[in-house]
């Protein structure tokens, strides 16, 4: 038998494994103990209105810790880029769940189903996923902001319950993060429209709850979503990251278009799997940081996102930039483009062929 078709089934069948022991840990609880500081817990859950599977992991607290009320920990809703094995099946935010939970967060990640996944030749949906239902709609960006509504009311009614083992949940302090096309979800969880597949409004999502988003990798600006889009985010608190190899000039129009409340912008060292590849001290250090001082209210964290205490970090950290809230835009070149891509016909029409160029360029090279 060919190698790549040896590999081919053995991936498919320890995906099956990996989907059979998710799948049995709702029925019995599987919980992973990850050294002393974090334990996992991984579960799949079923929107029974959608009849649609969510895959979420919780960093909960070492066992033994007594359930206190009186300080219920807030929450973090990270969305996983594109599909459960490609968005994270193995445990590669872990560090950040980590490093959540010593400042008294708990990370639930949330790693969404999609039908669109990349395959392996010859594969199917159904063969990696067996039993997994993914709803009748299959449009991503709804099916995933969709997800997070259900993993939130999840997550109250859990907390109501509470589950033995499990620290109370403050969910009036919430903060979203997303990596890749995760950083979408996360800020139309705080108050980007979420469009459908056809680019019609689907909903317009305002939260008071959601004190601050995270994106990692944000898209090109090319396929982001449009400047009016992006400026509904307007009461949120953001920290922005790129890779140094991702081409992050053109991945920060959303750190330029958020005016209503504090913006920040970090340019680490690595790729589109930023912080694997030398930067990831830095990226936890700031992101700990951010979340503590607006998800927290922490004054001293909040005095250490600069520049100039970051500066320790070089060469992993390659820019800083803090933006405050202000009622007045602030425009640049790209931003008048954006103004008469948006505002004037013609410029919509050489905008699509800039883009179907752009992709037919770059298509031979991937």
């Amino acid at each position: 038998m060919p190698s790549d078709a040896r590999c081919s089934i053995g991936l498919r069948a320890l995906c099956a494994v990996l989907l059979f022991l998710a799948i049995t840990a709702v029925a019995h609880g599987d919980q992973k103990e990850s050294g002393h500081n974090v334990r996992l817990a991984r579960e799949i859950w079923l929107d029974e209105s959608r009849q649609r599977h969510v895959n979420v992991r919780i960093a909960l607290p070492p066992r033994g810790k007594p359930r206190d009320e009186a300080a219920a920990m807030p929450v973090v809703l990270f969305s996983a880029p594109q599909g459960f094995r490609w968005g994270g099946h193995v445990d590669g935010y872990e560090p950040l769940a980590e490093m959540l939970l010593k400042r008294g967060v708990v990370m639930v990640m949330v790693f969404h189903y999609d039908l669109l996944e990349q395959m392996g030749a010859n594969e199917r949906f159904a063969d990696i996923y067996p039993g997994i239902r993914t709803g009748a709609r299959n449009d991503a960006p709804v099916d995933r902001f969709e997800d997070c509504l259900f993993v939130l009311d999840r997550l109250s009614r859990t907390n109501a319950e509470k589950r033995d083992a499990w620290p109370a949940l403050d969910l009036t302090k919430l903060a979203v993060v997303g990596h890749s096309s995760g950083t979408l979800t996360a800020l139309h969880m705080s108050g980007l429209p979420v469009r459908d597949r056809d680019g019609k409004a689907f909903a317009v999502h305002r939260d008071p709850r959601v004190k601050a988003f995270v994106v990692y990798s944000y898209p090109f600006e090319y396929s982001a979503p449009s400047r009016a889009d992006v400026k509904q985010v307007s009461a949120v608190a953001g920290l922005h990251v790129a890779g140094t190899e991702d081409h992050p000039d053109y991945r920060n129009s959303a750190f330029r278009y958020v005016d209503g409340a504090p913006q920040y912008w970090l340019v680490a060292k690595g790729d589109h799997s930023v912080g694997m590849f030398g930067s990831e001290a830095l990226i936890l250090q700031v992101t700990g940081d951010f979340i503590d001082a607006y998800l927290n209210g922490n004054a001293a964290a909040r005095g250490r996102l600069n520049a100039t205490v970051l500066a320790s970090h070089k060469p992993a950290l390659k820019q800083f930039l803090e933006k405050p809230a202000s009622i007045w835009p602030r425009l640049d070149q790209r931003d008048f483009a954006a103004w008469a891509r948006e505002s004037l016909p013609w410029a919509k029409s050489l905008h699509a062929r800039a883009i179907a160029w752009q992709r037919s360029r770059d298509r031979p090279a991937k």
